[in-house]
């Protein structure tokens, strides 16, 4: 990798909509073009389903099914990136975390030395009443590094 180049590694979120795989797409070419490393990410949001769980909208057994197909649905999506990325002969970097989209990215950010996060465009002004949109609203407010938004 060029030392010169300020992105050195991109990191993608994929939650199965069709704006993050257009952020996919988007980071496979250019990590491809810049030569940077690439990494698709899922996150099993764990703590929504604890909080279901909590107000008693959840039992244990739902939130236990809940979360495997949770996991099951992230595995499909990085699958269908890492698929996209190989069609380009691009190395990629697949990783399922659980936890809060707010706590857990910034984190894998830091951990994994990530230079920029693609992931896909969404409506602000939908924030208050979509857990997707809040979600990545909270990313773009609380990121260390830049972010790109693919519509």
């Amino acid at each position: 990798m060029d030392k010169t180049n300020p992105v050195q590694h991109i990191l993608v979120l994929v939650d199965g909509t069709e704006a993050s795989y257009r952020a996919a797409d988007f980071a496979i070419a250019l990590a491809y073009s810049l030569q940077a490393k690439l990494t698709a990410m899922a996150v099993v949001e764990t703590e929504t389903l604890r909080q279901l769980l909590n107000v008693k909208i959840l039992s244990n057994v739902e939130m236990g099914e809940f979360e495997r197909e949770l996991h099951g649905s992230s595995e499909r999506q990085i699958a269908e990136v890492h698929e996209r990325a190989l069609r380009k002969k691009l190395v990629i970097e697949d990783v399922i975390v659980e936890g809060n989209s707010e706590e857990v990215v910034p984190r894998e950010v830091e951990t994994r030395g990530v230079d920029l996060i693609a992931l896909g465009g969404f409506q602000s002004n939908r924030a208050s009443r979509d857990l997707l949109t809040r979600q990545r609203q909270q990313i773009v407010d609380h990121a260390a590094c830049p972010v790109v938004v693919v519509k």
